[in-house]
């Protein structure tokens, strides 16, 4: 893998940075400063971060379940670039919530949790609440139901997070919802459902309960989409639900699954196999809104980036983004849309209109752009190879525009680091790192928290980005330099 890169020089000025109580030091799954250790200290309201250092580490579980009962508590990564795994190491569920809970996962990352006797293979959450932001479940068993996540009696929220790639026995491989029947108490938005497998409710089951759910992308899901059963009504809007499977039923009756005391309603959704009510074969109990696209046609295929197959299920690889010339762009309707930002953080309703799905905006890649380029080579002659300045959101034919690269400046006692980069490519990979040395094994990648802290983020065109770092130094002089390889 080839990385170009740009490398600054500049004068450190001393800073530093501290932590605070109730922070996870160790990615160990016991002893001092481990997550276990500090969730048995405390109670109360709690707020649970974890050491920067721990960007990207992965806590295996070999003592079992983490358990929470009664606590109002926050297990917050969303100070770190690339959050924190949970494993259950495929020996034991993840999380068991109970007791009136009130949890909230920030950035958190649960994988490979396993329940062999019981339901909710990665969480099980019952008569609690439960907030996921910006998290994910993937790759998770239960033999009976809820392979992702179980919910009994669980009200809340998942936004801005991806369930993936999990399976159970019985009901919901992704997720499973057991309530109230006529009480909407789950709000599921911004979110990717994909991968899953079960028998009945693939993706998500529904058992007498009623969530909202809002810009998801629903694909891939083997058992059905999403299936409703005793009395359940969810309500879908600005939703993409395409490519999953079940055992009989019309296309339609594939995506959504209805007993017929069921009465799902869907608006401004892209629905496969489906372009009114009689489309689907359970006694046409769907209630067909207005501003959804026909899903019979071959045009309104999503063009995901990387759609999974529902026979290949349990998959956790689908990427959900779509290209640019999907039909699923500034159709939806911004009323029924949240305002938070979208899967990958980018700001909802972009171009005035929001899309369908998890996702907003359409990606594109260098050789979606620049067919006829080679991304080695350099068109302009400026010094800069053709994929770097795609990379930098800045155009290979044109002139060449060093405003793109990166500035260090001083601005009221402290370092700030200005660069500019393309926020729409799907195949690139950025990476910044720091060194005190040019010589080569002296960089090492930069860490938030550690090494700089994020000042401010602006759009300087469709699909370009601007981004300013304030810096954490302490030696008299570093050096960074920001790469991109192309990731696909």
């Amino acid at each position: 893998m080839k990385i170009k890169y740009s490398v600054l020089l500049f004068l450190a000025a001393l800073m530093t940075s501290g932590t605070r109580a109730g922070t996870v030091i160790t990615s160990a799954d016991s002893g001092p400063g481990s997550l276990r250790d500090v969730l048995a200290v405390g109670g109360g309201t709690e707020v649970i971060d974890f050491a920067p250092a721990l960007s990207g580490a992965t806590i295996t579980l070999t003592s079992g379940s983490l358990n929470i009962t009664g606590r109002v508590l926050t297990l917050d990564a969303s100070a770190l670039p690339s959050g924190i795994t949970l494993s259950g190491n495929n020996s034991s569920r993840i999380l068991t919530i109970t007791g009136s809970a009130d949890v909230t996962l920030r950035n958190l990352h649960l994988r490979n949790g396993r329940e062999n006797a019981a339901n909710g293979g990665g969480i099980s959450a019952f008569s609690s609440r439960l907030v996921l932001d910006a998290c994910s479940i993937r790759d998770c068993f239960s033999t009976y139901d809820g392979g992702g996540l179980w919910g009994n009696g669980m009200t809340g929220s998942i936004q801005r997070s991806i369930i993936a790639g999990n399976q159970s026995g019985t009901f919901g491989g992704g997720v499973f919802l057991i309530g109230i029947s006529g009480t909407k108490s789950l709000n599921i938005s911004s979110s990717q459902i994909s991968g899953n497998k079960s028998q009945n409710g693939g993706g998500i089951y529904n058992f007498a309960a009623n969530p909202s759910i809002s810009n998801c992308s629903i694909q891939g899901n083997s058992g059905s989409g999403v299936q409703s059963f005793s009395d359940s009504s969810p309500v879908l809007s600005n939703c993409i639900v395409w490519g999953n499977s079940a055992g009989s039923g019309t296309a339609a009756s594939m995506q959504l699954k209805n007993a017929s005391d069921c009465h799902p309603d869907v608006g401004c959704c892209l629905i496969e196999g489906a372009n009114n009510s009689g489309s689907f074969n359970d006694g046409n109990v769907v209630v067909w809104g207005s501003g959804n696209l026909d899903g019979t046609l071959a045009a309104n295929n999503p063009d995901f980036v990387g759609a999974v197959s529902a026979a290949n299920a349990p998959n956790s690889a689908a990427d959900l983004r779509f290209f640019a010339s999907s039909p699923c762009l500034n159709v939806g309707n911004n009323a029924l849309g949240g305002t938070t930002p979208d899967l990958a953080g980018s700001p909802r309703i972009q171009d005035g209109t929001i899309d369908l799905g998890a996702y907003e905006s359409g990606y594109v890649s260098f050789a979606f752009l620049y067919p006829a380029l080679v991304a080695t080579a350099d068109q302009n002659g400026n010094g800069l190879s053709n994929f770097l300045e795609y990379a930098l959101g800045i155009d290979p034919n044109g002139p060449g525009d060093f405003s793109a690269v990166p500035v260090v400046s001083a601005q009221g006692g402290s370092i700030f680091l200005t660069s500019t980069r393309r926020s729409n490519g799907i195949d690139i990979v950025p990476l910044w790192m720091t060194s005190t040395s040019l010589a080569a094994p002296g960089w090492t990648p930069m860490i938030q928290g550690v090494d700089y802290l994020p000042d401010s983020t602006s759009t300087l065109a469709p699909g370009r980005q601007q981004d300013i770092f304030k810096l954490l130094v302490t030696d008299p002089t570093r050096f960074y330099r920001q790469g991109f390889s192309k990731g696909n």
